[in-house]
């Protein structure tokens, strides 16, 4: 297949883009240069002629919409950038997509919950409680009601290398310990730490078993961030003493955060065959990624 990912330089775009690109002719949609080993092209998810060009240009079979403004903190602060690229972008990429008969997949997100509950199926009700979180659930609604037949595919936070440049929690966290800082993380959120790996291969099932509906990507457990930083310290050697325990409260931010939006991937495992890597063997995994 055809296969345009947008965002292909951020976090889980980078990650999915190359591990797609061993079954299907991907092209990496960024806002501007390129990324070694695939095929680009210029999109600015903001402008519906840059969408429609790009597209046109592309004739994809499917697109898989990863690009979005994901800092919390950062969509709190400026709520009108973060409905123009999270909301009015994706609108216009549905349109274009409806308007040439391409299936999409959407990218959202665990955040879509208040955290009051845990182990969300794709049957609850979502509830978000920070500004980012709303604009993703407004996307999927978006998305759905463009593109009836299109994937919404929640991702639960990732773990491991993936952007252009890498970026993400478990870059921060690694790069701290090593250079001797303290990290402060969280005893009372708790999430479903998923590896980046596998939640491409989450994806590349969705799109190749043509899956439709809403799918929460997840590895079917949880824990706290404290527990999941202290996990990644000991599996790389690093000085797990750096980390100190703190409570939300203790931690001012902009956002609201939820306490437990860890989700099951009871779906995803029965209707795609998904086996998520033992939590064991993603540390050893993580442990090539950052040469240890």
């Amino acid at each position: 297949m055809r296969v345009l990912v947008t965002g292909a330089a951020g976090h889980i775009g980078w990650r999915i883009a190359h591990f797609l690109r061993d079954k299907h002719h991907v092209v990496a949609a960024l806002r501007a240069g390129h990324i070694g080993g695939l095929e680009s092209v210029e999109m600015d998810i903001t402008a519906p002629l840059s969408i429609r060009t790009a597209v046109d240009r592309i004739k994809p079979d499917v697109v898989v919409h990863c690009a979005a403004i994901t800092g919390v903190d950062e969509c709190e602060l400026d709520k009108e950038t973060c409905w123009h690229v999270n909301v009015e972008g994706t609108r216009a990429l549905a349109e274009e997509c409806a308007n040439i008969g391409v299936r999409m997949i959407y990218v959202s997100t665990d955040l879509v919950f208040d955290g009051e509950k845990g182990n969300y199926s794709e049957g609850d009700a979502p509830n978000p409680v920070s500004y980012y979180a709303l604009s993703k659930l407004e996307g999927e609604k978006v998305v759905s009601s463009i593109l009836p037949s299109a994937t919404i595919a929640r991702t639960a936070i990732v773990y491991g290398v993936g952007g252009m440049p890498a970026r993400g929690f478990t870059l921060w966290l690694v790069e701290s310990l090593r250079q001797g800082k303290k990290v402060r993380l969280f005893t009372d959120q708790i999430r479903s730490h998923f590896y980046l790996g596998d939640c491409a291969r989450a994806m590349g099932a969705l799109l190749e078993g043509g899956h439709t509906g809403i799918f929460h990507l997840s590895p079917g457990r949880s824990e706290s961030r404290h527990e999941f930083g202290l996990a990644v310290a000991r599996a790389l050697g690093l000085d797990e003493s750096l980390i100190e325990a703190v409570k939300m409260e203790d931690v001012p931010s902009e956002a609201k955060r939820p306490k437990d939006v860890s989700l099951s991937n009871a779906k995803l495992v029965r209707e795609t065959g998904f086996v998520p890597t033992p939590f064991e063997e993603t540390l050893e995994f993580l442990k090539k990624e950052f040469v240890v």
